[in-house]
């Protein structure tokens, strides 16, 4: 019988033949591979296959030793979580414009390595094979459509223009093969390429509009029974609804006191957003050109990481640095991390869509510039790709451990004192709010709550555009980003709740071990030691951080 060792080395393997994309984007693993993701039912039935036989093989084998109590942990967590969604059909008729395959397909060759003229040779055989997985997932698509299970029409219509937008025109394939002039005859074949991927998707785009759209659902969420699912695979705990949608309101409740106290801080009497209003257009507080607001970002990033070595954190020599990225037009509104290669050669990247804009206000992006690099997630999956974890969990992700840790890392900031400024302070708290109002917009997107007394809406049922209201007045958010925030929940149904619900989870461990360590509590060797655990549901990670 095979050790939860071996079990784990065998997933890693089986997912990165069988999703390399994700396994690629998600883990750093079989980035060197030149095949995609098979989309259609086919592939997803080998990989719902996998998924089962792993569960059944952990469950059939007793750890040894603390690495695969931990992994097994984790694995089954995974696995378990994942097959939910396959089994309900919601891993084959995803749509989304952040997860799902033509965004994550896209985002794939970001990290394609293209140093020689055999990296470009990799790079034109995934290329010749973007056609055929985007095919793939149509198939799934209609077949789950025929079963009812569809997404929002105004999801459908976000993934419409996402794929217009790569494959409208020269396209954003072509930008991305023009930096090759090598070898002719491979510069053709590059250039071939890059037309039919961008054919593809343009393809893609007009069935959407033209056929799917016509089967998606006009209710806005996936209703109570499907958000049940996705809660499983993305919280690994469970947690009362109603009791989570009241702690969500009382959250925002408080975060919001605090913040109209910051804002008289910066502008005495007049509210939060004639306070925005100046922090988003006061040139003296923007930085100009998205070269200069990449710099600024690095600067703030390479700052943070090293005040914090050595007094907070022992931070490894790997991690010392970590990229800020610029991802093309057409991606989702919200910055995002990926995570270094399994053996660390390729670094981990922090991405942030700049929508078009040439004037970066600053006050909001210090807390995100922590939340997406040091001592949020390069740090915190960083330092997992070098503990002594088994394989599966060192390379593993799970969204409320990882998203609820980035979120406890801007608020340790602001208890270590780094946001110095009102701004920047503001910008903190922004931060917290804007999480807090996603836990309510996205339970009462999906399931059907009504608004509460003494907020905007009150009585009201919740529609997009009160969502987007609500993420405006709480997050500073302006009207573009907070309709891409909307469209990302209904896409994804309850990853948004991650982070204030993981929050809490790290924070409440905390205190709980504080309270029985007592005047012993050392906060550092704490930190060193959750980090070293790897990525955990909510219920176990609280388990562990309070074991003594």
């Amino acid at each position: 019988m095979a050790s939860i060792t071996e079990i784990s080395e065998t997933y890693v393997d089986e997912l990165a033949r069988l999703d390399p994309v994700r396994a690629a984007r998600g883990m750093g693993v079989g980035g060197e591979h030149h095949h995609l993701t098979d989309w259609s039912p086919d592939g997803h039935a080998a990989r719902s296959e996998l998924l089962r036989r792993t569960a059944e093989a952990l469950r059939a084998v007793e750890p040894t030793g603390e690495p695969e109590r931990l992994g097994r942990l984790f694995l089954l967590d995974e696995v378990d979580g994942e097959l939910g969604l396959h089994e309900a059909g919601e891993a084959q008729a995803l749509v989304s414009a952040i997860i799902g395959p033509p965004a994550a397909l896209r985002m794939s060759f970001d990290l394609q390595v293209r140093d020689t003229v055999e990296d470009w040779e990799r790079v034109a055989d995934r290329l010749d094979g973007v056609p055929g997985a985007l095919a793939g997932y149509r198939r799934s698509l209609a077949e789950w459509a025929s079963y009812g299970v569809v997404a929002t029409s105004s999801v459908v219509q976000t993934v419409v223009d996402q794929c217009r937008t790569w494959g409208s025109g020269a396209g954003w394939f072509a930008s991305y093969v023009a930096a090759f002039d090598a070898d002719d005859a491979l510069a053709a074949r590059l250039a071939a390429g890059a037309a039919g991927a961008g054919a593809a998707y343009g393809e893609l785009g007009e069935w959407l509009a033209r056929e799917h759209l016509a089967s998606a659902s006009d209710v806005p969420g996936v209703g109570e029974d499907r958000y049940r699912i996705w809660r499983r695979s993305n919280l690994g705990a469970d947690f009362d609804l109603d009791d989570t949608y009241a702690w969500g309101w009382a959250e925002l409740g408080r975060i919001e006191a605090e913040k109209r106290q910051e804002c008289d801080r910066i502008l005495p009497g007049v509210g939060f957003d004639a306070v925005r209003d100046l922090l988003e257009t006061d040139p003296a507080r923007c930085v100009e050109g998205v070269d200069a607001y990449r710099q600024w970002l690095q600067d703030v990033s390479d700052d943070a990481t090293a005040r914090l070595n050595g007094s907070q954190f022992d931070i490894p020599t790997p991690l010392l640095r970590c990229d800020i990225g610029i991802p093309p037009e057409g991606s989702a509104a919200a910055p995002y991390y990926t995570p270094p290669s399994e053996d660390l050669s390729q670094p981990g990247r922090t991405w942030f869509p700049t929508l078009g804009r040439s004037l970066f206000p600053t006050w909001s992006e210090v807390t995100t510039a922590y939340h997406e690099a040091v001592p949020g997630h390069h740090l915190q999956l960083g330092t997992t790709r070098l503990a002594p974890l088994i394989r599966a969990h060192r390379l593993g992700f799970r969204s409320a451990h990882g998203e609820g840790w980035a979120l406890y890392a801007e608020r340790l900031m602001d208890e270590l004192g780094f946001f110095d400024t009102p701004d920047s302070r503001l910008g903190f708290l922004s931060s917290q709010a804007f999480r807090a109002v996603r836990v309510v917009v996205d339970i009462g997107l999906h399931t059907g709550r009504d608004i509460p007394d003494g907020w905007a809406g009150a009585g009201e049922r919740w529609t997009p555009e009160l969502a987007v209201e609500h993420l405006e007045r709480a997050g500073g958010l302006d009207r573009v980003f907070a309709e891409s925030e909307v469209q990302r929940y209904l896409s994804w149904p309850a990853q948004a709740t991650t982070y204030k619900l993981g929050e809490r989870t790290w924070l409440e461990s905390r205190e709980a071990s504080k309270a029985a360590a007592g005047r012993g509590f050392d906060l550092k060797a704490w930190h060193a030691r959750a980090l070293d655990l790897g990525a955990l549901g909510l219920g176990d990670l609280a388990r562990e951080l309070t074991a003594t």
